[in-house]
């Protein structure tokens, strides 16, 4: 039996047929209405694509101009100056690592622009306070891996200093105090004491690692510190101490602009984090999603769309961390502050560089690091000159000829002007020990002029930093909170200014045993804007066995001329380790 209702409903349907056709029409008309929304969406797909398309076809032919005129820049032998003769402002050059000319500063606009970018609502806050003790390298180093993990993860970088109250360090930073941060400039220019941590700090001036740089907004997405309602510096250094055991944790709070998950995190967790989660993820180019999340990795890096696609499809890990590296220095991370800038302006041109001629550089790093990092080298170095036993060591460190040897088998092509003319040649040497490095180049042949000869070339000129000779070093040598935080700021700006002439050295001498090194290395690699992306097989090739011919390929990244003084072997490791 068929249910009433039924019964009535089909003989509903039989017996009227204008309800029947009313209802198949309404079918054909959404099955248009359908197809119609199909083909707009279809041609908006090819638009996009098209326009994509043209933007890469536009780029790709930039790039093939850029690398033309970097051959015939190269065949004239240019060579890199401290002063970037490509940019007018002078203070600008002092005030990072690159060239000014090498910075993409659209980065932020374009970044700001993209959908969704400018959000709150995942913020990786860093508390750097942790790696305070130690140097330049290794708190800059440190700095780069947790940007580089925050855009990985797409979220908001927002930096946590330590306030004063909660450091070891008199008026609140490692990087000592400048003249512009005290409270009364009467008061300082008074002051007849030893320390200056009796005087006050004017309110709100920076403290910790951001008295020594700013934090870029395109990182921190202009997204304040989260307050979580009254959660202070000591709350968030309570919850970054528990990221154990390579599970994220992350707080919820309620914030002014919406819901936003904060993960706290020093420089101990970011680099745990990094190791043993995230490393081998950054690297994975297997899949299409592998890929994708690469693209947009370089993306948040401040990549345009083009060189985003390189390094989705670079899968050497080499070229992948050199590229990071790039893209690092093309956006300008890091950028000192104003007063940074001012004071390492002041010791440069103190110094006897010829900052608007070319320079070459040479670390030489020995102090503490010849009882750690460096006394593999030490012990390799004589052994390899004969000496069996330690206690027969002439001396406990690599002497100074060794890092010049480096010149000696191509002095004579590289120090000639085009005229067959031989010019002098400026050295600098950034170094813990002067005093010795001295009397090492004393000891040296001397030439024309007071130049000394370094492997047959006769004209060579080396200069050292202008800083006092009774400044130390080391950033805290004497002890954490010991030293006058004015010492200290006299030891901050001679590294600083130290690290930016060797950065923009023309060839730099060095090794990657340091931070220091390590960190040079970073900002002396550039992407290459010539480069252009092999032609990928079509199927039918790939079935034939066609390959893409990598030994061919121009690299995607230069690393500007850099000769390690020894440790050769040595695995260079990824940018910010």
């Amino acid at each position: 039996m068929v249910p009433a209702g039924s019964l009535r409903h089909s003989n509903l349907s039989a017996h009227n047929p204008p309800a029947a056709m009313h209802r198949w029409m309404l079918s054909i008309l959404a099955l248009s209405i359908c197809v119609i929304l199909s083909i707009i969406s279809w041609i908006g797909a090819i638009e996009a694509t098209e326009a994509k398309a043209g933007i890469h076809a536009q780029e790709v032919a930039e790039r093939m101009q850029k690398n033309a005129a970097a051959q015939l820049e190269s065949a004239a032998g240019k060579a890199r100056t401290f002063i970037d003769s490509d940019w007018m402002d002078h203070k600008s050059q002092y005030q990072t690592l690159v060239p000014p000319s090498e910075i993409d500063f659209k980065l932020e606009r374009r970044l700001f622009e993209t959908p969704g970018y400018k959000q709150c609502g995942r913020i990786l806050l860093y508390l750097p306070h942790d790696f305070a003790r130690n140097g330049h390298g290794s708190q800059l180093n440190n700095y780069l891996l947790a940007a580089m993990l925050a855009t990985y993860l797409d979220m908001a970088m927002v930096v946590l200093d330590a306030p004063e109250e909660e450091t070891n360090y008199a008026n609140g930073s490692q990087f000592g105090c400048p003249v512009d941060g005290f409270q009364d400039p009467v008061e300082y220019a008074n002051f007849q004491g030893e320390n200056h941590k009796f005087l006050s700090m004017k309110p709100g001036f920076p403290t910790g690692l951001s008295r020594l740089i700013q934090h870029p907004t395109w990182l921190s997405r202009d997204c304040p510190v989260p307050k979580c309602k009254f959660h202070t510096y000591t709350s968030w250094d309570a919850i970054r101490k528990t990221q154990k055991n390579n599970i994220m944790k992350r707080k919820s709070c309620e914030e002014e602009y919406g819901e936003t998950q904060v993960t706290a995190m020093g420089g101990n967790q970011v680099r745990s984090f990094f190791e043993k989660v995230y490393k081998k993820k950054m690297l994975d180019r297997k899949s299409k999603r592998a890929r994708r999340a690469a693209y947009d990795w370089a993306i948040r890096l401040g990549a345009s769309l083009y060189e985003a696609e390189i390094f989705s499809r670079i899968k050497d890990e080499h070229q992948i961390w050199d590229y990071v590296s790039g893209l690092m220095g093309k956006s300008g991370i890091l950028t000192f502050q104003p007063w940074i800038a001012r004071d390492v302006r002041e010791l440069v041109e103190k110094s006897d560089l010829t900052l608007t001629e070319p320079h070459d550089s040479i670390h030489v790093r020995r102090g503490d690091k010849l009882k750690f990092d460096s006394r593999e080298e030490v012990v390799n170095y004589w052994h390899s000159q004969g000496y069996e036993r330690q206690k027969d060591f002439p001396m406990n460190y690599i002497p100074f000829s060794h890092y010049l040897r480096l010149w000696e088998s191509d002095c004579k092509s590289y120090w000639y002007t085009a005229d067959g003319q031989e010019s002098v040649r400026t050295i600098y040497i950034a170094t813990d020990d002067v005093q010795t490095v001295r009397q090492e180049i004393a000891s040296m042949p001397k030439g024309r002029n007071g130049t000394t000869i370094v492997g047959g070339c006769e004209r060579v000129r080396f200069v050292f930093s202008a800083a006092e000779d009774d400044v130390a070093f080391h950033l805290h040598e004497g002890g954490v909170g010991k030293v006058d935080c004015v010492d200290r700021y006299k030891r901050n700006i001679n590294s600083v200014a130290d690290l930016m002439i060797v950065t923009k050295s023309n060839t730099f001498v060095g090794e990657f045993t340091s931070n220091w090194g390590r960190l040079v290395r970073v900002f002396r690699t550039k992407l290459n804007d010539g480069y252009v992306l092999p032609v990928e097989p079509t199927a039918f090739e790939k079935l034939l066995g066609v390959e893409v011919d990598e030994d061919d390929e121009e690299a995607p990244v230069f690393i500007k001329d850099i000769r390690l003084a020894f440790a050769e072997d040595k695995e260079i490791p990824p940018p910010g380790w």
